[in-house]
């Protein structure tokens, strides 16, 4: 069972977007994968957000445009 996070960041960006991931992986260090269900925001395919995800458990599930 995973345990749910809540942020309130004065904006989101490719940062606390970062930091948010980092929070989920440090509550839930036993999750082999964690989906995030998200929109199409640009930060979520910034290259520091692409680079960070390559060595996470966390996979983003884009929703439809």
């Amino acid at each position: 069972r995973l345990e749910p996070v809540v942020r309130f960041d004065p904006t989101i960006d490719s940062d606390s977007t970062l930091a948010l991931f980092a929070q989920l992986e440090a509550v839930n260090p036993n999750a082999t994968v964690i989906y995030i269900i998200c929109d199409n925001a640009p930060y979520y395919r910034s290259r520091a957000v692409q680079d960070y995800l390559k060595t996470s458990c966390i996979q983003l599930v884009f929703l439809p445009s």
